[in-house]
């Protein structure tokens, strides 16, 4: 990447014009908001921050020598810190930085989104499904597809992760620009509500937006329902977005596509065989005709724009179904052919901890899911009902700092679908585990098939060691996770390596 930027080239048109005099002849290194970043001659960004202001910073980042201080908003000692660091570099106002924030690393790295066909996918549940299954079948016709979400950033088979669904700013036209050069083609991003509601992907040329679903998350955060959603319509207002890909069987997918197929063509997708009732909600149509559950995966019957057919997918649940409809979709509108497009979808494999399945001869199957909502929670619960004939065992908690009123709601789904529960830890963060699980008790009406186990290892322990051959044992919550946090502690822990070493002992015999 290049050394070397004009400031002034940089920063026209989201400064006043008075201060772009003062930028000519300055160029810059690199863009960065860590101060444990900052290197002799970068531009250093500080604005508020959800917990802190980056000009609390500043004084360090220009020891580091950093040549330029690009702020925004108010600070108690704001005045103090400019004063103490305006005589050894400059010091530029920036009107709303942190939504310029990605519009000024975009021009930056070149605009990378604008020679990509970038697929943004958003909602509350399916987000990484969709994104991983739209990369695999983009990689199958040698289109490479780089991907960025929360099991990481790169290629499909070449993933960085980075603990977050939606990267900051600047690491988003970075990453962006890394795959461009890396040769490829497409981009699928899953878009957080944080990171729209905070400006992360400002700056990037979305081709097209995609809508899973929407559920109650993140409140603790967002504060209302309502602030919750707008934080997800913004990505269907992305300036040049050109298509909407909706979910119809969703209500907010429905009241969405009608509002945007004013300024983008929408293909609506839905597990509905007469979509009749949807004709003014879409431009074109995606939907299910026939849908048959068999152990290990769907037959599906599909109707589109560009053609009808039958195929398999190696997926468990109407959710599933539902994701590889939106995939299918966007490959349509992409460009790909019908067959192409059916004949890769085929052939996908599930996600890392999206109901990942563990089965052995004659044991209980396992599965791993990250379900950790309501509505998620419902769909992987009832599709073990879809799938398998025998018991199914729940096991499922929820994560502390987090949105508390989906707890006992958790609780109501998971009694409706399961035969067997046990409720336990999940990354208790700062909270008392114990006063957690207390919480989600509250709203089972009855307690005669529930279980409380504060340890989560023990919870698998004595799930898998009492079902039988022929039932299944869900794991939800924690899906790819590697790790369980407590306090501000990440103690190793994988279900799916928990699973397999209760699994392998129940095989030798060691447990009853």
């Amino acid at each position: 990447m290049q050394n070397k930027i004009a400031l002034d080239y940089l920063l026209e048109g989201f400064i006043d014009d008075s201060l772009v005099d003062q930028c000519q002849g300055i160029t810059v290194n690199a863009i960065v908001q860590d101060n444990r970043k900052a290197r002799n001659g970068d531009l250093f960004i500080a604005h508020q921050g959800y917990n802190t202001h980056g000009l609390l910073y500043a004084q360090d980042a220009v020891a580091k020598g950093v040549s330029v201080v690009l702020w925004d908003g108010e600070l108690e000692r704001g005045s103090e810190i400019l004063d103490s660091i305006s005589n050894k570099v400059l010091c530029i106002h920036c009107k709303d930085l942190k939504d310029k924030v990605g519009l000024i690393a975009s021009r930056y790295y070149e605009q990378p989104s604008l020679s990509l066909n970038v697929i943004g996918v958003t909602g509350t549940d399916g987000k990484t499904s969709i994104a991983h299954f739209l990369a695999q079948c983009l990689d199958a016709y040698d289109v490479h597809c780089g991907v960025l979400g929360t099991l990481g950033n790169g290629f499909i088979n070449d993933l960085h992760p980075t603990g977050l669904t939606t990267v900051d700013a600047l690491l988003v036209q970075k990453t962006l620009a890394d795959i461009q050069q890396a040769g490829a083609r497409h981009v699928v991003m899953e878009v957080s509500s944080h990171g729209l509601d905070q400006g992360r992907v400002n700056g990037v040329a979305f081709t097209t937006a995609v809508l899973s679903n929407m559920a109650l998350d993140h409140l603790d955060y967002h504060g209302t329902a309502d602030h919750y959603a707008a934080a997800k319509r913004r990505l269907f207002y992305t300036p040049g977005l050109g298509s909407a890909v909706i979910n119809l069987d969703d209500a907010f997918g429905r009241e969405l596509a009608k509002e945007v197929r004013e300024h983008v063509c929408v293909w609506g997708y839905s597990l509905e065989k007469d979509v009749t009732a949807y004709r003014d909600c879409a431009d074109y149509f995606v939907n299910a005709q026939e849908i048959k559950p068999f152990e290990r995966g769907c037959h599906l019957s599909v109707s589109t724009p560009r053609g009808e057919g039958r195929f398999d997918i190696p997926l468990l649940g109407r959710f599933n179904v539902s994701n590889a409809l939106a995939v299918l979709s966007t490959l349509l509108l992409s460009q790909i052919s019908f067959e192409k497009a059916v004949n890769s979808l085929s052939a996908i494999h599930s996600v890392d901890g999206r109901v990942e399945i563990i089965a052995e001869d004659d044991k209980p199957v396992v599965v791993v899911d990250y379900a950790h909502t309501e509505q998620g929670l419902s769909a992987v619960c009832r599709s073990m009902r879809d799938h398998f004939k025998g018991r199914v065992w729940c096991v499922f908690g929820c994560g502390g700092d987090r949105d508390n009123s989906k707890r006992p709601m958790m609780a109501k789904v998971a009694e409706a679908f399961a035969d067997k529960i046990i409720v336990t830890t999940d990354n208790p963060r700062h909270e008392d585990p114990q006063s957690i699980i207390d919480e989600v008790l509250t709203g089972f009406s009855s307690l005669d098939k529930v279980e409380a186990i504060l340890d989560r290892r023990q919870a698998i322990d004595i799930a898998i060691s009492n079902a039988q051959p022929g039932d299944v044992v869900l794991l939800a919550g924690k899906g790819h996770e590697t790790s369980q946090i407590v306090g501000d502690v990440h103690i190793a822990f994988d279900d799916r390596r928990v699973a397999r070493e209760f699994l392998a002992a129940r095989e030798r015999g060691v447990l009853a």
